[in-house]
Protein backbone atom coordinates (compact mmCIF):
# COMPACT_ATOMS: atom_id res chain seq x y z
CA UNK A 1 0.00 0.00 0.00
CA UNK A 2 1.09 3.39 -0.81
CA UNK A 3 0.62 6.22 1.56
CA UNK A 4 -0.08 9.54 0.04
CA UNK A 5 2.12 12.20 1.37
CA UNK A 6 0.47 15.53 2.03
CA UNK A 7 2.00 18.25 0.03
CA UNK A 8 1.82 21.57 1.80
CA UNK A 9 1.80 24.55 -0.50
CA UNK A 10 3.29 27.96 -0.22
CA UNK A 11 0.57 29.73 -2.17
CA UNK A 12 -0.05 32.34 0.51
CA UNK A 13 3.64 33.20 0.78
CA UNK A 14 4.07 33.26 -3.01
CA UNK A 15 1.04 35.51 -3.39
CA UNK A 16 2.30 37.99 -0.83
CA UNK A 17 5.79 38.02 -2.34
CA UNK A 18 4.38 38.33 -5.86
CA UNK A 19 2.28 41.32 -4.89
CA UNK A 20 5.05 42.91 -2.83
CA UNK A 21 7.90 42.41 -5.28
CA UNK A 22 6.14 42.63 -8.65
CA UNK A 23 2.72 44.19 -8.54
CA UNK A 24 3.33 47.01 -6.05
CA UNK A 25 6.44 48.49 -7.77
CA UNK A 26 4.76 48.34 -11.18
CA UNK A 27 1.66 50.05 -9.76
CA UNK A 28 3.82 52.83 -8.27
CA UNK A 29 5.53 53.34 -11.62
CA UNK A 30 2.17 53.44 -13.43
CA UNK A 31 0.92 56.06 -10.96
CA UNK A 32 4.11 58.14 -11.29
CA UNK A 33 4.62 58.23 -15.08
CA UNK A 34 1.72 60.64 -15.77
CA UNK A 35 3.14 63.04 -13.17
CA UNK A 36 6.51 63.06 -14.93
CA UNK A 37 4.90 63.71 -18.31
CA UNK A 38 2.67 66.44 -16.90
CA UNK A 39 5.55 68.27 -15.26
CA UNK A 40 7.76 68.01 -18.34
CA UNK A 41 4.98 69.52 -20.46
CA UNK A 42 4.51 72.27 -17.85
CA UNK A 43 8.26 73.02 -17.95
CA UNK A 44 8.18 73.38 -21.74
CA UNK A 45 5.13 75.69 -21.57
CA UNK A 46 6.74 77.84 -18.86
CA UNK A 47 9.99 78.14 -20.84
CA UNK A 48 8.12 79.23 -23.98
CA UNK A 49 6.04 81.79 -22.09
CA UNK A 50 9.02 83.26 -20.23
CA UNK A 51 10.94 83.53 -23.53
CA UNK A 52 8.04 85.25 -25.28
CA UNK A 53 7.47 87.66 -22.41
CA UNK A 54 11.15 88.64 -22.29
CA UNK A 55 11.46 89.13 -26.05
CA UNK A 56 8.25 91.15 -26.24
CA UNK A 57 9.42 93.41 -23.42
CA UNK A 58 12.86 93.61 -25.05
CA UNK A 59 14.79 93.26 -21.82
CA UNK A 60 16.60 90.52 -19.93
CA UNK A 61 14.85 90.78 -16.56
CA UNK A 62 15.31 87.79 -14.22
CA UNK A 63 12.74 89.11 -11.74
CA UNK A 64 10.04 89.40 -14.41
CA UNK A 65 10.94 85.89 -15.62
CA UNK A 66 10.47 84.52 -12.09
CA UNK A 67 7.08 86.25 -11.78
CA UNK A 68 5.90 84.81 -15.11
CA UNK A 69 7.20 81.36 -14.18
CA UNK A 70 5.46 81.50 -10.79
CA UNK A 71 2.16 82.54 -12.37
CA UNK A 72 2.42 79.87 -15.05
CA UNK A 73 3.34 77.15 -12.55
CA UNK A 74 0.33 77.97 -10.37
CA UNK A 75 -1.92 78.00 -13.44
CA UNK A 76 -0.59 74.58 -14.43
CA UNK A 77 -1.09 73.11 -10.97
CA UNK A 78 2.51 73.19 -9.71
CA UNK A 79 3.90 74.89 -6.65
CA UNK A 80 6.05 77.91 -7.47
CA UNK A 81 9.03 76.42 -5.62
CA UNK A 82 8.93 73.33 -7.89
CA UNK A 83 10.11 75.50 -10.81
CA UNK A 84 13.37 77.43 -11.26
CA UNK A 85 14.08 79.79 -14.19
CA UNK A 86 17.39 80.99 -15.61
CA UNK A 87 17.81 83.40 -18.52
CA UNK A 88 20.99 83.17 -20.61
CA UNK A 89 21.48 86.84 -21.50
CA UNK A 90 23.16 89.96 -20.21
CA UNK A 91 20.91 92.16 -18.06
CA UNK A 92 19.40 95.06 -19.92
CA UNK A 93 18.17 95.42 -23.48
CA UNK A 94 18.11 92.39 -25.76
CA UNK A 95 19.93 92.79 -29.09
CA UNK A 96 17.80 92.86 -32.24
CA UNK A 97 18.02 89.68 -34.26
CA UNK A 98 19.65 87.79 -31.42
CA UNK A 99 18.43 84.86 -29.40
CA UNK A 100 17.32 84.46 -25.82
CA UNK A 101 17.76 81.08 -24.14
CA UNK A 102 15.55 80.17 -21.19
CA UNK A 103 16.35 77.26 -18.87
CA UNK A 104 13.50 75.95 -16.72
CA UNK A 105 14.19 73.29 -14.13
CA UNK A 106 11.21 71.36 -12.79
CA UNK A 107 11.19 69.10 -9.72
CA UNK A 108 9.78 65.65 -10.47
CA UNK A 109 8.90 63.15 -7.77
CA UNK A 110 10.69 59.80 -7.91
CA UNK A 111 7.44 58.12 -6.83
CA UNK A 112 4.11 59.88 -6.66
CA UNK A 113 1.10 58.46 -4.86
CA UNK A 114 -1.71 60.77 -6.01
CA UNK A 115 -3.48 62.53 -3.17
CA UNK A 116 -1.16 61.04 -0.55
CA UNK A 117 2.52 61.91 -0.96
CA UNK A 118 5.58 62.19 -3.18
CA UNK A 119 8.70 60.21 -2.33
CA UNK A 120 12.15 61.30 -3.48
CA UNK A 121 12.80 63.72 -6.30
CA UNK A 122 14.88 64.46 -9.36
CA UNK A 123 15.14 67.52 -11.56
CA UNK A 124 14.47 67.91 -15.27
CA UNK A 125 15.67 70.94 -17.23
CA UNK A 126 14.20 72.20 -20.48
CA UNK A 127 16.06 74.68 -22.66
CA UNK A 128 14.07 76.96 -24.97
CA UNK A 129 15.66 79.40 -27.42
CA UNK A 130 13.48 82.31 -28.48
CA UNK A 131 14.51 84.44 -31.48
CA UNK A 132 14.42 88.20 -30.97
CA UNK A 133 12.66 90.13 -33.70
CA UNK A 134 15.31 91.76 -35.93
CA UNK A 135 12.92 94.52 -37.08
CA UNK A 136 11.43 95.45 -33.74
CA UNK A 137 11.82 99.02 -32.58
CA UNK A 138 11.88 99.20 -28.80
CA UNK A 139 10.17 102.16 -27.14
CA UNK A 140 13.17 103.87 -25.55
CA UNK A 141 15.63 103.53 -28.45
Amino acid sequence: MRHRRREGGFVAAELVLGIGLLLFPVAMLVLTLPTWSERQAAGRAIAREVGRTATISGSCDERRAEIVAGTMSRNLGLRADDVAVDLECTPGRLPRGGELTVNVTVRLPAVSIPGITDVGEWHWTVKHTQPIDPYRSFDDE
